[in-house]
């Protein structure tokens, strides 16, 4: 009997079996059966001789690290495999990563790597993806340093080059784009981003106008102060109210920002801290660690009220003792003061509770349902997805798709896995009556999604990163697509998130260029952060 294939990924149980299933019908004969076993779940076999009678074996990221646990020997890794895959594999960049050490030890004779993005902020994020696949010398870390990665970070002649050459040996790279004998290994239909600009009624203007001229002061005196990296939770706090203002006035539930660490009492404080960083995590800015520049894992926040991962900021505690200093800020740090925050799957600004005010529209909404009663107009049958940060914002919108008597469901984070998978499989479906418009949260839609039924995408609110709106539109502009895919972003005229959008281009323009760019430093990190503050609020 030939040894089993080991796949890990991030997508839900449920997902990984239709791939599996997908796979064993289209790459064998009929008559051919494969054993496929999702290793999910309490009731999880943890028989090692159970998972090797099986053809393959699909499991989680997650599911891996806990496993592996702290003595390493779990079911999977007592296992030897034909083949190891690891799906969106950028998942293990980081070396010091429970899942990371879990891959890392899996044993078997084949490893393949999947991923769209194998550097995602510095040449670092490849050792563990070069470590995984067992490609010696370069597994040795100390080697890796000296002959790519410190040449490439320092600009060094040849540096680069001798990165591409590596890169070119070990990778099979396929783009939407690319050809195999001058014709197209992909034929996706066209895909186009328009921006359509909302003008706020009076009443609308003066709300944003009121929290932009007291945000703006305040934010100005934290400039004149020195003290606006000490108050960074607050400044986003103020973004967060005007890009809530732009979308509709109920979800800017407090018009201040009252989160201050300032005179509070030892007991008031790690309550404060935790609003703090809850609003950092809700905004949607996708803060980076300031230590390992990558996006924030087991957040924590230090009484200078900057977030970071745990693991990176204990280490710079535990380096610099006994006078460990914030990276940011250089206040006084210790591990005893690190608060962690209590996260659940999702968070959303308004802490999930219903308003008890009357319902109104928007500017926003309204300009919406023009859209969608003219695509129904046009198109009865066309599928398409409303897109937002906010789970408020798509409830709010729930009201007026029921009037206007449209068939909908619904995806976000807060959803149990078997009501996602109901919600997909709803609409998806091309029988008459199935939903025809998705309201879905940008989070939730980032990654492991197929919705190719939808050809059209309504995104309510810009994110602070573009990459993150780009895997929300693939879900839909990807194989199977048959239809023209149209985006419609929805952007305030004259407000915060026309600023968001040339924000949104530099980061675009850097990572065009982020392969031969070296690794900023925490001083140009901050200064990055203090240059977006001031092009935001029109400084």
């Amino acid at each position: 009997m030939s040894l089993p294939t080991f796949c890990t990924t991030t997508t839900t149980p449920q997902q990984q079996a239709g791939a599996g299933q997908d796979l064993g019908r289209g790459h064998n004969q009929d008559n051919f059966h494969v054993n496929i076993y999702v290793y999910y779940g309490s009731d999880r076999s943890k028989d090692p001789s159970v998972l090797s009678e099986q053809d393959i074996v699909l499991t989680t990221y997650n599911i891996l690290a806990t496993d592996y646990g702290v003595r390493g020997d779990s079911p999977l890794h007592k296992v030897k495999w034909l083949r190891i895959v690891l799906d969106e594999g950028h998942t293990i960049r980081n070396p010091n990563a429970q899942q990371t050490k879990a891959a890392l030890n899996l044993e078997g004779h084949r490893r393949w790597v999947l991923t769209g993005t194998p550097i995602q902020n510095s040449v670092k994020d490849l050792w563990s993806l070069i470590s995984f696949l067992k490609l010696k010398p370069f597994t040795d870390r100390e080697w890796w340093h000296r002959t790519i990665q410190r040449p490439v970070t320092m600009g060094t002649p040849g540096g680069l080059g001798r990165l591409q050459s590596l890169i070119r040996s070990i990778t099979l790279r396929r783009t939407k784009t690319s050809k195999v004998k001058g014709k197209p290994i992909l034929e996706l239909p066209e895909r186009k981003v328009l921006i359509q600009h909302v003008t706020l009624t009076e009443e609308e203007r003066q709300i944003y106008q009121s929290v932009k001229k007291e945000g703006k002061a305040a934010i100005s005196r934290f400039f004149s102060e020195g003290t606006v990296l000490a108050h960074y939770a607050d400044i986003l706090g103020v973004l967060l109210r005007l890009r809530q203002l732009c979308c509709h006035p109920h979800l800017c539930v407090n018009a201040s920002s009252s989160f201050s660490a300032d005179n509070k009492t030892p007991e008031e404080l790690p309550e404060t801290l935790v609003s703090k960083m809850k609003l950092i995590l809700s905004s949607g800015s996708d803060e980076e660690c300031a230590v390992c520049l990558e996006s924030l894992t087991f957040p924590v926040i230090t009484r200078c009220a900057h977030v970071f991962c745990k693991p990176c900021i204990s280490e710079v505690i535990r380096s610099e003792q006994p006078n460990a200093k914030c990276p940011l800020c250089r206040s006084e740090l210790r591990v005893e003061h690190l608060v962690e925050c209590p996260l659940e799957e999702e968070i959303d600004s308004s802490n999930g509770k219903k308003s008890d005010r009357e319902w109104i529209s928007s500017s926003k909404i309204n300009a919406l349902m023009h859209a969608l009663v003219e695509l129904r107009r046009d198109n009865p049958t066309a599928k398409c997805l409303v897109v937002s940060q906010f789970t408020t914002l798509l409830s709010l919108i729930e009201n007026p798709l029921k009037e206007s008597g449209f068939a909908f469901t619904r995806l976000d984070g807060s959803m149990a896995q078997k009501k996602r998978v109901e919600a997909i499989h709803c609409f998806q479906s091309s029988q008459a009556g199935s939903p025809t418009v998705m309201l879905l949260s940008l989070k939730a839609g980032g990654v492991g999604l197929n919705l190719t039924a939808a050809s059209r995408v309504f995104l309510m609110d810009p994110a602070w990163n573009p990459a993150a709106e780009d895997q929300c539109f693939d879900r839909c502009h990807r194989l199977g697509q048959k239809h023209n895919v149209v985006i419609t972003k929805f952007i305030v005229k004259d407000s915060v998130e026309e600023n968001m959008l040339k924000i949104q281009n530099k980061k675009r323009e850097l990572a065009a260029g982020a392969f031969a760019t070296k690794k900023p430093s925490a001083s140009e990190v901050k200064q990055t952060k203090i240059n977006e503050i001031k092009a935001l609020i029109d400084l």
